[in-house]
């Protein structure tokens, strides 16, 4: 069984996180908590695998990511938030958020990454990536060039080196979902459209060496 904990205080919401969370039969939803306080309540009697949040909630708030973590050491936290600037989002995740969607994100995706997360794996929705990499920035393809991630370069590096998907996903501890969407998201910014491109790219900007 994967134990999950919700915190939102939006109560529709969180019913609804409950009942989608419930459809698949080994999700089993120890309860919700609308607050800091009540997450602290109750850490003595859930031990939850993952803690569901929206930190963007009244109650919370992007700096009891750390406090969160401080309670439940050995919980993985999967952040459900609207749309929010790069740096609150950015934030989250250096104080420990584990995996990251949007809340316009679908049923499968939202199963799909409570699956993933549990497995020790990080899952990011296409349009986090998106935001993390200024991909819809106005500049993004202008004239200072194209701006590649660290973790875009080692997906290049891993892609050249012939790892599939699957592969890249268990050597970055990624979900396969997350690291396909890096893939388009590479190829689009390089204009390329398939791994001998790529490959090709890698060798020219000496990101490998032939």
């Amino acid at each position: 069984m994967i134990d999950i904990l919700i915190a939102n205080n939006n109560s529709i919401v969180a019913e609804g996180l409950k009942t989608i969370l419930q459809s698949q039969i080994r999700n089993r939803v120890l309860g919700v908590v609308s607050s800091i306080e009540e997450l602290e309540n109750h850490s003595k009697r859930y031990f939850p695998n993952i803690i569901v949040i929206d930190y963007s909630c009244s109650s919370f708030g992007v700096e009891t990511i750390k406090k969160i973590k401080t309670i439940y050491r050995d919980s993985k936290i999967l952040a459900i938030t609207p749309n929010l600037p790069k740096e609150t989002i950015y934030k989250s995740l250096q104080l420990g958020v584990d995996s990251y969607l949007l809340d316009d994100c679908d049923k499968p995706e939202i199963l799909e990454a409570i699956e993933d997360t549990y497995s020790g794996k990080q899952f990011y929705c296409g349009m986090v990536i998106n935001i993390l990499s200024d991909k819809n920035a106005e500049n993004a393809m202008g004239c200072d060039g194209i701006s590649l991630s660290e973790r875009e370069i080692e997906v290049i590096k891993l892609i050249s080196d012939g790892f599939t998907n699957k592969e890249i996903a268990d050597s970055l501890f990624l979900s396969t979902h997350t690291v396909n969407t890096h893939r388009k998201n590479i190829m689009h910014k390089l204009n390329i459209k398939n791994t001998a491109g790529i490959v090709i790219y890698a060798v020219k900007e000496n990101i490998i060496t032939t």
